[in-house]
């Protein structure tokens, strides 16, 4: 036989009365059994001042925590729909129905010199470091492209508000009015792809607008003024080149001006031209005085073998003898007074010897000053013909390119990208409230 079905019995909390109220377990819910005919359970659950949905709750554990929970999930998948399927939805219906297209026109260049050897860039800056480095100067118009310069060198003639506003220009993509310079330069670097490639040392344009003849107008005249940039790099590259040589000379010349100036005072002062040619003079002269001297003494010994000692004849050779002595005596004490003072000078400064080592110093710097001007009239002859020779030009070979279909934007891609960013952020937000929550 089959046990009878008992119900168990649950006892609540005791009232004021310290009474218990049992409350009969069945296969259904008592709280809703016969509804509405008002079970005489409920009224006297409610007579006696107790809820009966707290009963329930006590009756039937752990019903509470599931309903917080399921709460939980419907609050964490409506803040899905409305912070990321509904955003990334509209943003894609924006992208696919009201986006305008854009058209690009593409141009490449590279900056290249006359006289750049058949090596390579590498190769050759590390051997003619003298040389105008293209690569280096590609650097220069990589960064100009990119800057605010380029905007305010742009002709007259192009407007980028007006380019950049068509009537055919969507919300999101076109450039808006009244902006400032830096809200400028960012549009300018999201509609103008720069590129350069260090090894070739091409630099790579790419411009997009609404309508392809701006594109094509836009990209030349970046072109235009990327070769003006060029021009200018190199000739200001020459003028220094030539400016240097220039000044070298100028500094050579103005001390050969001084040294000259110098040399004309000293002649001034000695009146001679060449102490060292007086010198040769002087030397002449008293060679020339000894052999007279010798003559003389060789003949008055003659003489004396068969004349008296007081004859007028020797007498007159002996005075001739003591003349020509002054005579020798005189002469050299223009070369040199015979004594040197303590710092290893002439005792008299008006000495030939003072003179001619006076003179020595300036015709020596003199020499000096004359070949430095020299060299330096020949450095700037070279550095004028290098200059004629070195010269940086922009080598085109790809002309600015008309679009026929438009290129941009990524509709897909752009859509795809703001449903992951979205849906990262929610991840993020709802990984933290569970990391508070399990710490709390």
């Amino acid at each position: 036989m089959t046990a009878p079905n008992k119900t168990p019995e649950i006892k609540d909390a005791p009232r004021s009365g310290g009474t218990f109220i049992t409350v009969p377990r069945q296969n259904q819910d008592p709280l809703t059994k016969n509804r509405g005919k008002n079970p005489p359970l409920i009224d006297r659950l409610k007579k006696s001042g107790l809820d009966p949905q707290k009963l329930l709750d006590i009756a039937r554990p752990g019903s509470a925590t599931k309903s917080i929970t399921r709460l939980r999930h419907r609050l964490i998948l409506i803040g899905f729909l409305l912070f990321v399927a509904l955003p990334s939805a509209a943003f894609s219906a924006y992208m696919i129905f009201w986006t305008s297209d854009q058209y690009h026109s593409t141009t490449a260049f590279a900056v290249r010199s006359s006289n750049q050897a058949a090596a390579t860039d590498i190769l050759g800056m590390m051997f003619d470091s003298g040389s105008e480095s293209p690569t280096s100067n590609s650097y220069i118009v990589n960064d100009y492209l990119q800057s605010q310069a380029i905007i305010e060198d742009l002709p007259n003639t192009i407007d980028l508000e007006a380019i950049f506003n068509r009537d055919q220009a969507d919300w999101l993509f076109r450039l808006g009015t009244d902006l400032p310079i830096e809200g400028k330069i960012d549009y300018w670097n999201r509609m103008v792809d720069i590129n350069f490639d260090a090894t070739s040392g091409v630099i790579y344009v790419e411009v997009r607008t609404f309508n392809p003849d701006d594109s094509v107008t836009l990209a030349s005249a970046i072109l235009q003024r990327s070769e003006v940039l060029v021009n200018k790099l190199s000739e200001v590259n020459r003028r220094q080149s030539v400016r240097f040589a220039e000044e070298t000379v100028a500094r050579a010349e103005a001390r050969l001006k001084v040294i000259r100036r110098q040399m004309l005072a000293y002649r001034d002062a000695t009146q001679e031209v060449s102490p060292e040619d007086n010198a040769k003079i002087a030397m002449e002269m008293i060679s020339a005085l000894d052999q007279q001297v010798v003559a003389k003494q060789a003949e008055m010994k003659t003489l004396a073998t068969y004349l008296n000692s007081d004859s007028p004849r020797i007498r007159l050779l002996y005075e001739e003898i003591k003349a020509l002595e002054a005579q020798i005596t005189t002469e050299r004490q223009r070369l040199g007074g015979g004594t040197a003072g303590i710092d290893g000078t002439s005792a008299n400064d008006n000495r030939l010897a003072v003179r001619i080592s006076d003179y020595s110093d300036l015709k020596l710097e003199e020499e000096f000053a004359n070949q430095f001007y020299t060299t330096a009239l020949a450095g700037l002859e070279k550095a004028r013909q290098d200059a004629d020779q070195k010269h940086m030009y922009l080598a085109t070979f790809i002309k600015p390119t008309l679009s026929q279909e438009a290129q941009y934007p990524h509709r897909i891609l752009y859509s795809v990208a703001v449903f992951l960013m979205l849906a990262g952020f929610w991840t993020v937000l709802v990984l933290i409230y569970y990391n508070v929550r399990d710490r709390t």
